[in-house]
């Protein structure tokens, strides 16, 4: 944004701190972010002998140059704990940043084409083929930059420590179904993630792998930037889940859920329909997205073909939120038609990543639900039911599903006459 332009906050939302629609070379919002808050950042200045869970990092920035490498603690936090934002859902939001602040992104120039041409990337795969956290030493290349890592779309990480060599001095214990799939090089990356799915491999787990190359046939193996992998996964994930669920009965009746998880407040109606899937978010004026002075709301959909298109407006938040609404339908062996309404207020404060939004939907499926037998009904009893904020016009107005729903004629209804 020039300095003779006005600030366009609705882009800010769209942009969601990642991918610099202002045009500006660092995001302003995260500027003054870093400049309003104060958060211990960790000084530690060598990193000889540390402890490595299980957690990658790729970089993005001259792709497909880019820096990539394990991430690694002075501190002796599990890493089922550190590196895990399933564990997360009990802390707050500064225990989750400052716990993570101490995890560095070490950093080395890589090929991301041709990534077992790196040392350091061969003895990354050995720590990652496990889940406990091991111990390693790290020569340090140059010293470390003090330069912590937040936005919208992935977990925050500490400072950068530039590494010439890493050592692996623990035996990792490998997870049997993700090293069949590393060692199978003639497995496509889309169908190993789906089997290690299948296999209850955590999310988290599989964006690392996938992030660190180790998926897929031999000679297409290459390292994925992380803030693309979690979409990535997110994706192939509910895509296969989709077409499964298309094969199911439709759902029986209208179920309301709801969940508030730091400052993200969720409504989620399930519709008896073929399936088709929709996200509507409203950041409220002084959310840290959304300094303006005004409300701004974004949405995005898709129908029963799916979409053609990367979701623009609702980012990588959309497909977590369909992961999770997928997972759902998986399990009770039906098909709907979802429409997710999500409400951002000031408390959410930082920019924790998107599993905020797959974790807030997960909580809402696993609470109990309520039902109603009309669509206007159900996104009333969603208004009440979750204390939404914003008025049911607000919903309606902003939601292509609810008009594709009120103004579809189906079948059963001439069958009826």
């Amino acid at each position: 944004m020039s300095a003779q332009s006005a600030p366009n906050f609705d882009l800010c939302v769209v942009c969601k701190t990642s991918r610099l629609l202002c045009g500006e070379k660092t995001c302003p919002l995260l500027k003054k972010w870093f400049s309003n808050t104060h958060m211990v950042e960790p000084k530690i200045t060598k990193l000889d002998d540390s402890f490595a869970p299980p957690a990658f990092f790729v970089g993005y920035v001259g792709y497909p140059r880019i820096n990539a490498g394990p991430m690694i603690t002075a501190d002796r936090i599990s890493s089922e704990l550190i590196d895990n934002a399933e564990a997360w859902v009990d802390k707050t939001q500064e225990e989750i940043v400052q716990m993570r602040l101490s995890l560095f992104r070490t950093h080395s120039r890589i090929d991301a084409k041709k990534p077992l041409e790196s040392d350091i990337i061969q003895r990354s795969h050995e720590v990652l083929l496990g889940v406990k956290s091991v111990d390693v030493e790290i020569e340090l290349e140059k010293p470390i930059i003090p330069r912590i890592l937040l936005n919208e779309r992935t977990a925050p990480s500490g400072p950068i420590a530039p590494i010439k060599k890493l050592t692996v001095t623990e035996n990792q214990t490998p997870l049997k179904p993700l090293e069949k799939a590393f060692y199978d090089t003639d497995l496509k990356a889309g169908e190993a993630v789906g089997i290690l799915g299948k296999e209850k491999i955590h999310t988290n787990i599989l964006t690392r792998v996938f992030s660190a190359g180790m998926l897929g046939v031999e000679k297409n193996r290459k390292l994925v930037p992380t803030r693309w992998s979690i979409t990535a996964i997110d994706q192939i994930l509910s895509k296969q889940n989709i077409t499964k669920i298309k094969n199911f009965q439709e759902l029986g009746e209208y179920r309301i859920f709801k969940s508030y998880f730091f400052g993200n407040r969720f409504a989620i109606i399930f519709t008896p329909d073929v399936w088709s899937f929709e996200l509507i978010e409203a950041w409220f004026s002084g959310s840290y997205m959304n300094p303006s002075i005004k409300d701004v709301g974004v949405q995005d959909h898709e129908l029963y073909k799916g979409r053609t298109s990367y979701a623009q407006n609702t980012a990588g938040g959309y497909y977590a939120s369909r992961l999770g609404v997928t997972e759902y339908l998986m399990k009770i062996q039906r098909q709907a038609q979802i429409m997710i309404f999500r409400e951002i207020d000031q408390s959410y404060r930082f920019p924790l990543g998107v599993w905020v939004v797959r974790q807030g939907v997960r909580l809402a499926l696993a609470n109990k639900y309520e039902t109603a037998d009309t669509i206007e009904k159900a996104i009333q009893r969603a208004k009440t039911f979750s204390q939404l904020k914003y008025p049911l016009n607000f919903w309606k107005n902003k939601s292509e599903l609810y008009k594709f729903h009120k103004n579809q004629t189906k079948l059963d209804k001439f069958l009826k006459m």
